[in-house]
C-alpha cells in the first residue's frame, strides 16, 4: 500500500532510451502506461503511444542524430505534460510540405495544438524537442457538475430562505457578491487579450496562402457566410419574442445615426480602451490593423510571429484553468439570484429565452439535415451516420472531445477525403460556430430587456456582428461562451450583473449549442467536400445500404 501510494504521488517521471527497435517499443509503451498513471484516458493514451511511436522512428531513420534522447512526463494542475528530447540536426517529424490548396499544414497543427490533441516541435540550442500538454479525464462530466452544482445552488438558497433576512444579506454581501465579481474580473481580464491574439494570429494565417491554401480560404468564406445569416435570423426571432425597447424613435434619420455612430465608433481613441470597455468592433480593428502589418513585413516579423502564438497559447491554458471552475460560478451565480430574489422573478423570462435559443437550433439543425437529402442522404439516414458525433457534442459541451468521432464518421461512413477531413474538422471547430452565435444574440437581448436597456437599431446590428466574432473567437471548451458574455454586455450597455442569468441559461444552452456547432461543421463539410468532389461515393452508398 506504501509504495502504491509512493508511486501515486510522483509527479514527475524522467527517462533516457537508445534509437533501437525494441526500446522505442518500450518507450512507447512507457508514454502510454504513465499517462494512464496520470489521469489520462485509455483511449487519448494510446493514440498518444502511436505518435510518439512515429517520431521516435522519424527521428530514428534521420541522420545527425544522437543515440540517445529522454522523456519526462509531468503532471501539474489536472494537465499531464509530455516531452521528448533529441539532441542533432533540426528534424521536425510533424513537417509536412507546402500544398497549394491546404496550406503548409502548419495551420492545422497549430489548431490541434490549442485543442491539445497533438504534438508541439520546436528546435532548442541544437536540441529537437516534440511536446504535448493534455487534461486529465475528469471522474464526473462536465454536465454532472454543472448539474450537481445549480441543484446545490438551490438548495442553499432555499434553505436561507428560513435563516432571518439579516443573514442572508450578510451572506451575499461579504460572500457571495464578492466571488462573482472577482470571478466575472478574471473573465474580463482574459477573454479581451484571447481574443485579440488569436485574431492577429488568425490573420496572419489566413493573409498567408502557403498555411491556409485556398480549400481552407475557401471554407472560412463559408463558414462567416453562415453564421451571420444564423445570427440574422436569430435577431428577428428574438426581436419578436422580447420586443426591446427602443431609444430615439424610428425615423430614418435616427436609424442612420446609429450606423454611422456604430462605424466611427470602430476606431478606438487609444490602444487600452478596446480592453477597459470589451469593444468588440474596436478590438477587431487593432487586430486588422496589427496582423495586416506583420503580413506585409513577414520576413522580419517572424520573432513577432512566435511571439503572438506563444502569448496565445499562454492566455488559452489560464482561461481553460478558469473554465474549470465554471460548475463553482455556475453555483455562485444560482445562489446570488436566489438570495437577490430575482430568480423567480426572471424565471419566466429565463426560461424563455433558453427555449428560445432551443427552438432556434432546433429549427437550423432540422434545415441543415435536410439540406442533405441533395447529397441523396434523407433525414432518417442522417441521424444514423451523423448521431454519434451529435450525442457526443451534447454530453460533453466541448467540440475539442468530438473531433476523433466527427473524423471517424467523416472518413469511414461518409467517405470524405482523409486530408480534406483532417484539416477541415479542426479548422471549422475552432471558427465555425454558427449556434454559439444564436447565444450571443438571444441571450444579450433577453438581459436588455429585464434591465430595461433602451437598444438602437446600430446597437442591432452591432450585436449580430459581435455575436459573429465571437462565435470565431470563442474557445471550444465547457464553458468557452460564458467567458464572451461580459464582452457584449458592456458593449451594449448591459450591467455586468446579467452574466448571473447568463450563466444560468448557459447551464442548458452550452450542451445544445455545441452539439449544433458540431452537427452544423459535419453537415458542411460533407456538402464541401462533395462539391470539390473530395467524396468517395462508394463508402457512403455503403454507410446507407447498412
Amino acid at each position: 500500500m506504501k509504495a502504491k501510494k509512493a508511486k501515486k504521488a510522483k509527479k514527475i517521471l524522467h527517462q533516457r532510451f537508445t534509437f533501437t527497435p525494441e526500446e522505442i517499443d518500450k518507450a512507447a509503451v512507457f508514454v502510454r502506461l504513465a499517462t494512464e498513471n496520470f489521469g489520462i484516458s485509455k483511449k487519448t493514451a494510446l493514440r498518444l503511444q502511436l505518435s510518439v511511436e512515429e517520431v521516435l522512428l522519424t527521428w530514428k531513420e534521420t541522420p545527425g542524430m544522437a543515440e540517445e534522447y529522454t522523456i519526462e512526463i509531468t503532471s501539474r494542475w489536472r494537465r499531464v505534460n509530455l516531452s521528448l528530447r533529441a539532441e542533432g540536426i533540426s528534424c521536425n517529424p510533424m513537417s509536412v510540405e507546402a500544398d497549394e490548396e491546404y496550406g503548409s499544414g502548419a495551420l492545422g497543427r497549430t489548431l490541434l495544438e490549442n485543442l491539445g490533441m497533438t504534438l508541439f516541435w520546436q528546435y532548442q540550442n541544437g536540441c529537437n524537442v516534440v511536446s504535448c500538454s493534455l487534461t486529465k479525464e475528469q471522474k464526473l462530466s462536465q454536465l454532472s457538475q454543472v448539474l450537481f452544482t445549480a441543484v446545490l445552488a438551490l438548495i442553499v438558497g432555499t434553505a436561507a430562505m428560513f435563516l432571518p433576512a439579516i443573514w442572508g444579506d450578510t451572506l451575499l454581501n461579504t460572500l457571495v457578491d464578492p466571488l462573482f465579481h472577482t470571478f466575472l474580473g478574471m473573465f474580463s481580464c482574459i477573454v479581451g487579450p484571447l481574443m485579440f491574439l488569436s485574431m492577429i494570429w488568425g490573420i496572419v494565417n489566413i493573409g498567408d496562402a502557403k498555411l491556409l491554401g485556398t480549400i481552407g480560404k475557401k471554407l472560412i468564406l463559408r463558414f462567416i457566410a453562415i453564421s451571420t445569416v444564423f445570427s440574422a435570423v436569430c435577431m428577428g426571432g428574438a426581436l419578436l419574442v422580447f420586443q426591446p425597447q427602443f431609444s430615439g424613435g424610428q425615423s430614418s434619420m435616427a436609424v442612420l445615426q446609429s450606423v454611422v455612430e456604430m462605424i466611427l465608433d470602430i476606431i478606438p481613441g487609444n490602444a487600452v480602451e478596446p480592453f477597459v470597455n470589451g469593444n468588440t468592433l474596436q478590438i477587431l480593428f487593432m487586430s486588422v490593423v496589427i496582423g495586416v502589418v506583420i503580413i506585409l513585413l513577414k520576413d522580419r516579423m517572424q520573432e513577432m510571429i512566435t511571439i503572438v502564438e506563444q502569448s496565445n497559447a499562454i492566455v488559452q491554458l489560464i482561461l481553460g484553468a478558469v473554465s474549470s471552475m465554471i460548475p463553482f460560478f455556475i453555483f455562485l451565480s444560482v445562489l446570488r439570484l436566489m438570495l437577490q430574489g430575482t430568480l423567480t422573478e426572471s424565471a419566466a423570462g429565463l426560461l424563455r429565452a433558453i427555449l428560445l435559443c432551443v427552438c432556434l437550433s432546433a429549427v437550423e439543425i432540422i434545415a441543415e439535415t435536410l439540406s442533405l437529402i441533395k447529397q441523396g442522404i434523407s433525414p432518417l439516414k442522417a441521424i444514423k451516420l451523423y448521431g454519434t458525433a451529435f450525442f457526443v457534442a451534447l454530453t460533453t459541451a466541448s467540440s475539442a472531445a468530438t473531433i476523433p468521432v466527427m473524423m471517424d464518421t467523416c472518413r469511414k461512413k461518409l467517405g470524405v477525403d482523409e486530408k480534406f477531413a483532417n484539416f477541415s474538422l479542426p479548422f471549422g471547430s475552432v471558427v465555425f460556430m454558427p449556434h454559439a452565435a444564436n447565444l450571443f444574440v438571444v441571450v444579450p437581448l433577453f438581459a436588455a430587456c429585464i434591465y430595461e436597456v433602451e437598444l438602437t437599431v446600430g446597437s442591432v446590428i452591432l450585436c449580430i456582428l459581435n455575436a459573429v466574432i465571437l462565435s470565431i473567437a470563442a474557445p471550444p471548451i465547457p464553458g468557452g461562451a460564458l467567458s464572451c458574455y461580459t464582452l457584449m454586455f458592456l458593449q451594449l450597455g448591459i450591467p455586468l450583473e446579467a452574466v448571473s442569468l447568463a450563466a444560468a441559461a448557459n447551464i442548458v444552452l452550452d450542451f445544445t449549442a455545441t452539439c449544433g456547432n458540431c452537427h452544423a461543421l459535419m453537415v458542411q463539410v460533407t456538402h464541401a467536400a462533395k462539391k470539390l468532389d473530395m467524396m468517395d461515393g462508394e463508402v457512403l452508398r455503403r454507410s446507407l445500404d447498412t
